[in-house]
């Protein structure tokens, strides 16, 4: 065996489940956490999910050209495995439903311009990119009545839904309900949980977004930790978001002196205090629910307005083709008249003039008439329809919810520091009214002019038979009962049907609709910018340097990190692998254990804790069949809170390149102390030796561990190139070096009795 493995350790444990073949090479995979489903993005930048546990069953497909240019550059899913989210090139953040091939919410990351103080949209790629749930243990201290105060109040809860807007845009439906929003779609049932999630971009930005829909603003990772350059490779979160650890690629050198080969950068872990997020997450989840609620409200009375605004259009339009046939009846006789003076001088003599006995003769049919009104009444009816049914109930529903917020805003023991002014709050409410108020007056003037449109019609109609008839020497029909006035009163005021333009000619440069939108918008962002600048940085760890590149521009380093709490300690662990190169022979898998709460740990600012320390182990890759040669790890998980799957290739007895999915359990192994890390303030270079260094400089090379596994397969399908793993479901993933095929391996502790039927499966 070209390692060490336990005396009773299973060469069998690794139980193959499926495996599957595709068509196009595969650029990203990931695992369902709570279905048999992989995520899948090709080379090709055509997305898809499908069912892994029979043939490989594909659900939807996002073909490329659904994104054209714009890249998938990173995907992940939400913890439910209801939704999952696309990173792109461009620095969107695309959410799919699983269920069904339909884009549910957008984000852009936003940047922030410190000379201006003003946010604009981010170009930088996504190039990171993860989804995390708080634990429920964490929870389980929070004040059961505080819970109740901040959840929804239950008149909210049993309001009926609001209609969908007929051939309105579709607003986003990862609310499901707007009026229930978190109980349909983001979350099954009611839930205190905050998830978050995270992502990075090219120029070295951290973005946060509560349940991946209220968004934050940036935070300039390689500000923090003072360097020129910054690259987001790992993150990890503890369980209760109180910190946030991230793995960064920093460089300290301008990247005009920057070698081709080698780099001056740095691997450095920084902690980040999540600040407000943590001490207020009770709070921000609720204000989150509340602001995205309101967002989609907003977005709902716009596309409702837009709708009104387009249905007075279009009866304008259809009035306006039975005028300019008027108009050519003058251009034919050289005529100055216009239509409303020829209608009142017929309603008062009861006899139309030449001009309008030729127009009503000519260009109006007992059909076209008709046509007319039902035009018109079908536009009337549509417009208060848009208003009653739409409109009006979104405005109140919104007032309800800004209404709550105002409730917000006195609670300051809970809201204080949160963003929240009492008197904008009140000022979006004036707006809102103002809404309603425009509204009530439109219905008044629809309903008015809706009866004199009916009257006009019903004498035109009754006029237009007379003509005909006295054309024909018949006898006339007796006149209905008409209202004259009413008559009278729409050929002087409402002909052109332009009686509404008052209602969206806006004083303001900005529609009072719009307005709504962005003063909202602004809410959130007060908020979410007291969140984020809550964000500090506690400390930072210089882990190793001169981090090497392959000939693709690679980085050769890999890494994984997880943060575990047992018995009320807090660790972080972050596994790396050290390839053969010059400054650090042999091979060697390192594994760094720090703890991230104890009793003198992060006191205070002013006195930082210089004496706390890590603990590191350091396994060298020997191979136990070829002395003097070395393992070579393709690629590595920490699994679970206390086992680490890697991927491990060498060359056996008969000089054949054998490869193995191997357990080690890397909580057991021995850790040795190492100075630091070092605070934030210490940013010297003479004052930061990295861990590497450190421990390279204290032990020799013959006090290296060697490799023990707990558990082992041999991989005999393909050539392994890359390990996904699923610590939930006990399940993992490895894709082959021509990444056109997978296989699925439960990771339990059991033997595999059906061994050889498994292996006669044949790629699907």
């Amino acid at each position: 065996m070209i390692f060490q493995h336990e005396e009773f350790a299973s060469h069998m444990s690794f139980r193959l489940m499926n495996q599957h073949g595709v068509n196009d090479p595969i650029k990203l995979i990931s695992m369902c956490p709570t279905m048999d489903l992989l995520a899948v993005c090709t080379e090709t930048d055509s997305v898809w999910v499908a069912r892994w546990f029979n043939s490989l069953e594909k659900i939807w497909t996002l073909p490329a050209e659904k994104h054209d240019e714009d890249k998938v550059e990173v995907l992940t899913w939400r913890p439910d495995g209801k939704v999952i989210a696309l990173g792109y090139s461009s620095g969107a953040i695309r959410l799919y439903n699983v269920d069904k091939l339909e884009m549910i919410h957008e984000l852009f990351p936003q940047s922030t311009d410190p000379k201006l103080k003003t946010n604009s949209i981010s170009s930088s790629a996504i190039n990171f990119l993860i989804w995390v749930q708080e634990n429920e243990s964490d929870n389980e201290n929070v004040n059961e009545q505080q819970i109740n105060y901040l959840s929804t109040h239950p008149v909210q809860r049993h309001l009926p839904k609001l209609n969908t807007i007929p051939r309105a845009k579709p607003i986003s439906n990862l609310l499901g309900n707007i009026n229930e929003s978190y109980e349909d779609e983001l979350e099954d049932e009611p839930s205190n949980l905050i998830d978050l999630l995270i992502a990075g971009d090219a120029s070295g930005n951290l973005h946060l977004s509560v349940y991946g829909i209220y968004q934050l603003l940036p935070l300039s990772i390689s500000n923090h930790i003072k360097s020129q350059s910054a690259k987001i490779i790992k993150a990890s979160i503890a369980p209760d978001l109180s910190y946030i650890i991230l793995f960064v690629r920093a460089s300290y050198t301008s990247p005009a002196v920057k070698s081709k080969t080698s780099t001056n950068d740095k691997l450095v872990e920084v902690i980040l205090n999540t600040g407000l997020l943590h001490a207020r997450k009770n709070e921000i989840r609720t204000l989150s629910q509340t602001y995205t609620t309101i967002k989609y409200l907003t977005e709902y009375i716009f596309e409702g307005f837009k709708q009104i605004k387009a249905e007075y259009e279009n009866m304008k339009s259809s009035a306006k083709i039975y005028i300019d046939k008027f108009q050519s009846v003058l251009l034919e006789n050289d005529a100055n008249s216009k239509l409303s003076a020829e209608f009142v001088h017929f309603l008062a003599t009861g006899r139309p003039s030449s001009l309008l006995h030729k127009y009503l003769e000519m260009h109006l049919t007992k059909r076209g008439l008709k046509d007319w009104e039902n035009k018109g009444q079908k536009s009337f009816e549509q417009i208060r329809e848009y208003i009653h049914h739409y409109v009006r109930p979104g405005c109140e529903r919104l007032l309800l919810r800004l209404s709550t917020l105002i409730g917000y805003c006195k609670w300051q023991q809970r809201f204080k520091g949160l963003g929240l002014s009492e008197s904008y709050v009140r000022s979006i409410i004036v707006s809102t009214e103002c809404l309603i108020n425009r509204l009530e007056n439109m219905l008044n003037a629809i309903d008015e002019k809706y009866i004199n449109f009916m009257e006009f019609q019903q004498w035109l109609q009754y006029e237009f038979d007379n003509i005909s008839l006295v054309d024909h020497n018949q006898s006339q029909e007796a006149p209905p009962r008409i209202d004259i006035s009413k008559v009278a009163s729409y050929i002087k005021s409402s002909l052109h049907m332009d009686f509404l333009d008052d209602y969206f000619e806006e004083t303001a440069d900005i529609p009072l609709p719009d307005m709504l939108i962005l003063r909202c918008n602004k809410m959130s962002t007060s908020t979410a910018y007291n969140v984020v600048n809550s964000v500090d940085t506690k400390e930072f760890l210089d882990i190793i340097d001169n981090l090497i590149e392959d000939s693709e521009g690679t980085l050769s380093l890999l890494l994984d990190t997880r943060i575990v709490t047992k018995e009320n300690q807090t660790f972080v662990y972050v596994a790396f692998c050290l390839s053969r190169t010059i400054q650090y022979l042999p091979p060697s898998l390192w594994v760094l254990r720090s703890s991230l709460k104890s009793e003198n740990a992060f006191d205070s600012l002013e006195k930082p804790s210089d004496k706390r320390t890590s603990e590191i182990t350091f396994i060298r890759l020997s191979n136990q069949e070829r002395q003097n040669e070395y393992l070579r790890i393709t690629d590595m998980r920490l699994f679970d809170d206390e086992k680490m799957h890697i991927i491990v290739t060498g060359l056996n007895e008969t000089e054949n390149e054998v490869s193995f999915i191997a357990e080690v359990n890397y909580s057991k192994l021995n850790f040795v102390q190492v100075a630091g890390p070092h605070i934030i303030q210490v940013i010297e270079k003479s004052n930061r030796v990295n861990v590497v260094d450190q421990i390279l400089n204290q032990k020799n090379m013959e006090n290296f561990n060697s490799l023990l596994v707990h558990q082992y397969r041999e991989i005999t399908q393909f050539k392994p190139s890359k390990l996904i793993t699923n610590g939930a479901r006990r399940l993992a993933c490895i894709l082959s070096e021509d990444k056109k095929r997978i296989i699925i391996l439960d990771t339990n502790d059991q033997e595999d009795e059906d061994e050889d039927n498994s292996e006669m499966m044949q790629f699907s």
